[in-house]
């Protein structure tokens, strides 16, 4: 399983802009100080982000970012599928990576990936950004 630290920084800086409330915009510059996140990192980031219409940028005095849905609308798996743009989680496999493998035809192994690829993104697409601003991901939310 691949979760890089873009779906980590991403959701980190997304909880930042929440916390803000919707509409009011709060600079890279903040972000990157309260979450410790550089700034040229962030605007990699914010680049898909922006595309996918999860955040959007105000110009100006003022300006800054701001949520581009409601929290309860992006769940962690837009964010991870929008800045790791990844179809699976376990990519060894011949059947996801179409490598040459004799066994694959009458593999069974392959469908073990298949199913745990299907079980993280639904589990990841169970989980809003509101979920995580409220603490109610089961566990809760670690501090950073």
């Amino acid at each position: 399983m691949s979760i890089t630290k873009n779906t980590e920084y991403a959701l980190r800086a997304l909880y930042e802009i929440s916390s803000f409330g919707r509409g009011k915009p709060v600079s890279r510059k903040v972000i990157s100080e309260r979450q410790k996140i550089s700034e040229p990192f962030l605007e990699k980031l914010f680049i898909p982000l922006q595309k996918a219409g999860i955040i959007n940028s105000l110009r100006g005095p003022g300006g800054g970012f701001v949520l581009g849905k409601s929290a309860g609308d992006i769940t962690v798996w837009d964010v991870f599928s929008t800045v790791d743009s990844k179809a699976h989680f376990y990519e060894k496999c011949a059947a996801v990576t179409r490598e040459e493998c004799r066994h694959l035809k009458r593999c069974k192994i392959k469908n073990v990936w298949s199913k745990l690829n299907r079980v993280l993104r639904d589990s990841m697409a169970g989980i809003s950004l509101e979920d995580i601003s409220a603490e109610n991901v089961e566990g809760g939310v670690p501090d950073g």
